[in-house]
């Protein structure tokens, strides 16, 4: 629609498509008003939006050059153009929200170099009897430390490059290991004579920054990442609303937590905790005995009435628990801080135990494209019932009746 087409009055005029604004927007059209949305940017959902890689870079150089106009200017514009009794209120043209906004990029250059200059083989080099004198002296190591997976053969840990480092034997060793094989040698030079023939090893591949922008397209990036609660009013809105056609949501998988140089996963159903490695027999009890209480403390105040005033962390040491249980549920579980209160620690326990199994295995749900996908569902609910909407636009001034300030 061009600028001369758009009407020129509104009922309600909204800037930005954040989620709020978004939601406002939604609810307008929705009972009927006339909606003209604006945003300044040439994206939806303002600091809720989900970037490319390569998106992101462009927004990154976006605001690292964005200038503020001087408001004094535009001022002195507007004055010339209301009338006698009317005030003119400039506005920033400049987002705010957003500054001093840096960028660090950690990359080993001498890894993408080597990466560029490595030229892969096409084929296996010819394997002969020397290889398998090598291979039993376990001389070449590199390929156990990087093949992920089972275990498998020699043959089978073995990459191009490494066959062909080791097929150039020592002069004193060519005429002995050539002349006169064992029967062991000829099995093992059979085996890995057929190994082409086996599916090739993956091998664990680093990550670059060349890598990133490459294969930028193949995720996104929120600039707010926040999970929804399965049962929440978020959740509840988008299902009323039947906003939630317009996007497609995803069940959280699982749930990590970092402990002693490990990653483990975090149990949170039954079948976790009776299933899960990390805990002893003795925890997997104590646990869900304490889960059990969080489901209704409300029904058992004596339990804790002595620590309302006192820490959750301190709470769970008076309950026995183990260092490894308290990890898990207050910082997997509660995902609260260590100075939270009892009461508040509790309520987000049970909260998050009422939230399990009603989509998944865990309580979070996660929209597929991003976050950002909330905040357009909400706009395109807007339009459908008869918003206008216009990126790259902006209100410059507000012009006030000095009356009676409409």
């Amino acid at each position: 629609m061009a600028a001369e087409d758009l009407p020129s009055q509104f009922d309600v005029v909204i800037l930005g498509t954040g989620l709020t604004e978004s939601v406002i927007a939604a609810a307008c059209s929705r009972v009927g008003q006339s909606v003209l949305h604006l945003d300044r940017r040439n994206y939806y959902a303002g600091n809720w939006a989900s970037f490319t890689f390569n998106g992101l870079l462009s927004w990154i150089e976006q605001y690292k050059n964005q200038q503020e106009v001087q408001i004094t200017e535009l001022e002195q514009v507007w004055r010339s153009l209301i009338d006698e009794g009317e005030d003119a209120v400039p506005l920033s043209a400049l987002d705010s929200s957003i500054s001093n906004l840096e960028v660090f990029c950690y990359a080993s250059e001498e890894e993408e170099k080597e990466e560029e200059t490595k030229t892969p083989l096409t084929s296996f080099q010819p394997v002969n009897a020397e290889t398998v004198s090598e291979e039993t002296n376990g001389d070449s190591t590199e390929a156990h430390d990087t093949v992920t997976g089972d275990d498998t053969t020699a043959s089978d840990a073995k990459t191009p490059n490494e066959e062909h480092e080791v097929s150039e034997p020592k002069e004193d060793q060519h005429t002995s290991d050539i002349s006169e094989p064992s029967q062991s040698q000829e099995e093992k030079e059979s085996q890995l004579s057929s190994s082409p023939a086996d599916p090739p090893v993956e091998v664990q591949k680093k990550i670059t920054y060349q890598k990133l922008v490459k294969e930028g397209r193949r995720f996104n990036i929120d600039l707010v990442s926040k999970l929804m609660y399965s049962r929440g009013a978020l959740v509840d809105l988008l299902i009323k609303s039947n906003v939630s056609r317009y996007a497609e949501f995803k069940n959280i998988g699982r749930i990590l937590t970092y402990r002693n140089g490990k990653v483990e996963q975090v149990p949170c159903s039954r079948a976790d905790v009776f299933a899960s490695k990390q805990l002893t027999v003795v925890e997997k009890r104590m646990l869900m005995k304490f889960l059990t209480f969080c489901l209704d403390f409300e029904q058992h105040p004596e339990e804790y009435q002595d620590y309302t005033e006192k820490p959750f962390r301190e709470f769970l040491k008076n309950k026995k628990l183990t260092e490894n249980l308290q990890h898990f549920i207050l910082h997997s579980i509660a995902m609260v801080t260590q100075h939270t209160l009892t009461e508040e620690g509790l309520k987000a326990t049970q909260h998050f135990l009422r939230c399990l199994g009603r989509y998944g295995n865990t309580p979070f749900l996660f929209p597929l494209y991003g976050l950002g996908e909330i905040p357009q569902c909400f706009c395109r609910m807007c339009a459908v019932f008869g918003g206008i909407y216009c990126l790259r636009h902006s209100v410059e001034c507000l012009v006030v009746d000095k009356v009676s300030n409409k």
